[in-house]
């Protein structure tokens, strides 16, 4: 088995520079790929782009920004690896074969389909998780191509709840202090458009569910089928509390966010007919 971590970053070069330079040392395993991917319009990163290559294990991945975060999280799925790690440019690893950790957490999943946590950043969430090549394969993605920031953890969080495939790997990273998120805007549509999505998240599951190669018995699958409304019941609890919290304003989102979200609109707009009727029966 092999990891392959994406780290994504964007005009913080200093933060990205220490970042890399105490993570690296810890690294365990020499098949560890790790990517920095940079895109080509952030000049001052780009400026310290030769001072990364600090071991012949880093991969510096520069390229046109995507308009969405997860697919620029996405960039790591290139590098073809048994598990897919993302990673910010402000938190780096701290506990020594932390990848080996990951790994040895991954191969518990009997065939190779899964999601591994790490500790945890809050109630909800880990601070990082990965996905394993299997369930990137079923999925098309790790991250979805959706949003301008955050949420991209929380679709993987629901799916892997969904189909109950966590394993934890205990490793820590240096959270720092709270840095604020790059292009934070309209929290509660973002919200809405996620819980409006709800029901391609339960066909993603049950698809990975229903297939021949996730070796769960008969029993097991059935339970899982079944128990969507536990997970979907606390998602949109989350983005109830996201869509009640006070934001600060912010200015247009310019062309890359446009796009983002006319594209999330015009999904929404699809999803709503087979929403309503399931919202009818629930």
């Amino acid at each position: 088995m092999n990891l392959t971590i994406n780290l994504v970053t964007r005009g913080r070069p200093e933060r990205l520079l220490d970042t890399v330079e105490r993570t690296i040392p810890l690294l365990g395993e020499a098949s560890t790929q790790f990517v920095i991917s940079i895109d080509d319009d952030d000049a001052a990163t780009q400026a310290v782009a030769g001072k990364l290559k600090i071991d012949k294990r880093i991969i510096i991945d520069s390229r046109l920004r995507e308009d969405a975060l997860g697919a620029k999280w996405d960039r790591g799925l290139d590098y073809k690896a048994s598990v897919y790690f993302p990673m910010a440019d402000y938190t780096p690893y701290v506990t020594p074969g932390f990848d080996t950790k990951i790994l040895d957490a991954a191969a518990l999943f009997p065939d190779g389909i899964g999601v591994v946590y790490t500790q945890m950043a809050n109630w909800s969430f880990p601070r990082s998780q990965g996905a394993t090549h299997g369930l990137v394969k079923k999925l098309g993605f790790m991250y979805p191509p959706y949003f301008p920031y955050w949420f991209v953890d929380h679709w993987l969080h629901d799916i892997a709840l969904l189909i109950d495939r966590i394993s934890f790997a205990d490793v820590q990273v240096d959270a720092g202090p709270k840095i604020a998120t790059q292009e934070l805007r309209e929290v509660a549509w973002w919200a809405t458009f996620f819980d409006s999505q709800r029901l391609v998240r339960r066909r993603q599951a049950r698809a990975i569910i229903d297939s021949p190669d996730f070796k769960e018995p008969k029993w097991r699958k059935e339970i899982l089928r079944r128990h969507y409304p536990l997970v979907e019941y606390k998602s949109q609890a989350i983005n109830d509390f996201c869509r009640s919290q006070r934001w600060p304003a912010t200015l247009p989102g310019g062309e890359r966010y446009d796009r983002l979200k006319a594209k999330a609109a015009e999904m929404m707009v699809a999803a709503w007919p087979e929403l309503e009727n399931d919202l009818k029966a629930a």
